[in-house]
């Protein structure tokens, strides 16, 4: 396909990236006995207005993957008429018995894709987009100007009474122009339980995600010889997902790294396929830039630091701190190569705060600064956030590593334990957190709850790690608020889960649910008073 090179779907499995069309296997031995089908195949119309003109049209040499859902066996298609067009002819052997069906699925780009086991009406459809390599999902996509990627181009499409195949997009698109040279990968991470990545398995008839495996709430996109400035970029993403919350692009260059930009623009947005989300031009620059945030002390506290990290740092620059305003409780003392540190006195009375200015001065003269706030709680509140890190034992307890007793949280029924080894219930052995390994797993089911009720008065945050039970078991592991999923994950098997931070609401009861077998690692839980 030439212009707009229709789409790319950075969320599927591509092998190394790839570039070369995978001809589609067939799920059974299909008949000798084949007749010739011919069937008009229309790109998506609909985008091409959103697009500002762009057209979609098919090439020559176009190829398409048709399959008969009956017999799950799957052909290729080639253009025969129309090469230029939105609407073409596409032409291709079938076998005699499956010629016959009443209706047909296809796909854009021709590659083979897979009938999902539990789907028993042959709907269902793992889309493989190159080899499927299940320990580790793709999560990086190739970017084109003013344009879609050819390879892994991703349209699907079911045949009318007529036997016309009417295609549509299964992404959403984030539109973005870029406004400085030399960037050469935009990393793109979504709060709340929206998912940008993984691995999608599609309902053919209705174009509908039904799931995605190894689901992840980030992508990445890179351009050959970088993302060139003034032009525009159409990024695909997943569909199936919550409601987004705020959304963090960090632009990268060679060896450089800008602040990160973070947008509400999506936030309770539920992207849609087919749809673009208008990212506008963010201002973006590799100049130095200082990475700090806010400080909170306790009132007894007598001593603190504001730790700090300086993006596109230069070889001659140095950073200072002094006080905005004068404070006599607070003293700027020592700056080390990571940290700012200060001394204060006790707080007797209501809360304080002070502004502490960092400033970076490079090549000579030029400088950036940042503002950073320093409160002490006041008289009485010791307390300004606290962290729970929850973890299984080898004999299934939870165990709390720090600030509170073990069982603080979380109250978790039943004795059931999953062994996670190699070869056990999970395929994974473990992971590694601040030099600990974990290595067993809570099972979610009936008789193992694990609910929970958020502080009346901190701000809550939640971070966990699950893993699937086997490859022949479902495995979507949920957070939920009522009835309502803030996580509704699909998982892989080999591949451990992280839900990334989920904003938590005050006061509120949540509780752990599952589909299929699946366990929880480990959890971490921050509230900020």
């Amino acid at each position: 396909m030439k212009k707009i090179y229709i789409l790319a779907l950075a969320a599927l499995t591509l092998a190394a990236a790839s570039c070369t069309k995978a001809e589609p296997a067939d799920n059974a031995a299909a008949p000798s006995a084949t007749i010739e089908k011919t069937f008009t195949v229309s790109a998506p119309q609909g985008t091409r207005t959103e697009l500002s003109g762009l057209n979609v049209l098919w090439s020559a040499g176009d190829q398409i993957n048709v399959v008969a859902p009956t017999s799950g066996n799957q052909y290729t298609f080639t253009l025969t008429e129309g090469a230029g067009t939105a609407t073409a002819k596409f032409s291709g052997s079938i076998a005699e018995a499956d010629a016959s069906e009443a209706q047909f699925y296809a796909l854009y780009p021709n590659v083979a894709i897979r009938s999902e086991e539990t789907n028993s009406k042959g709907e269902r459809w793992a889309l493989d987009l190159g080899q499927l390599v299940i320990d580790s999902p793709v999560t990086t996509q190739e970017a084109i100007e003013a344009g879609f990627p050819t390879a892994g181009a991703f349209l699907t499409a079911v045949s009318d009474a007529d036997g016309n195949l009417a295609f549509r997009h299964g992404a959403a698109y984030f539109k973005i122009q870029i406004t400085t040279e030399g960037i050469k990968s935009i990393h793109f991470e979504v709060g709340g339980g929206a998912r940008l990545g993984g691995r999608p398995i599609y309902t053919m008839s209705t174009g509908a995600t039904f799931q995605v495996n190894g689901a992840k709430n980030f992508m990445d996109f890179t351009c050959e010889g970088g993302f060139k400035k003034g032009s525009t970029y159409y990024l695909p993403v997943l569909t199936k997902q919550s409601d987004c919350g705020a959304l963090t692009l960090t632009f990268n260059g060679d060896g450089a790294k800008v602040t990160s930009i973070k947008t509400a623009s999506l936030e309770k947005v539920k992207l849609t396929s087919g749809k673009i989300y208008d990212l506008g031009a963010p201002a973006v620059s590799f100049k130095p830039v200082i990475e700090a945030d806010d400080v909170a002390i306790a009132a007894d506290i007598l001593s603190g630091s504001i730790p700090f990290e300086i993006t596109n740092a230069t070889a001659d620059g140095v950073l200072t701190a002094a006080l905005k305003e004068a404070a006599d409780w607070l003293t700027i003392g020592e700056i080390a190569e990571d940290a700012v540190y200060f001394s204060l006195s006790a707080n007797t009375g209501a809360v304080r705060s002070a502004t502490v200015v960092l400033t970076y001065t490079y090549n000579g003269t030029e400088t950036v600064t940042k503002e950073i706030v320093v409160s002490q709680a006041a008289q009485g509140s010791t307390e300004v956030s606290r962290t729970h890190l929850f973890y299984v034992d080898s004999e299934g307890a939870v165990k709390n590593l720090t600030d509170g007793a073990d069982g603080d949280y979380f109250t978790v029924s039943g004795t059931s334990i999953l062994e996670c080894a190699a070869d056990g219930y999970f395929g994974v052995a473990g992971f590694t957190i601040n030099g600990t390994n974990y290595s067993h797993a809570k099972k979610i089911d009936g008789s193992n709850n694990v609910a929970f009720t958020t502080s009346s008065t901190a701000t809550t945050t939640i971070r966990f790690y699950a893993a699937r039970r086997q490859t022949d078991k479902d495995g979507t592991i949920k957070l939920q608020k009522g009835s309502s999923n803030i996580v509704n994950a699909a998982m892989t098997y080999k591949v451990l889960y992280d839900s990334g931070v989920v904003n938590l609401d005050k006061g509120t009861e949540y509780k752990f649910s599952k589909s299929g077998e699946v366990g929880v690692f480990y959890i971490e839980v921050v509230e900020e008073f």
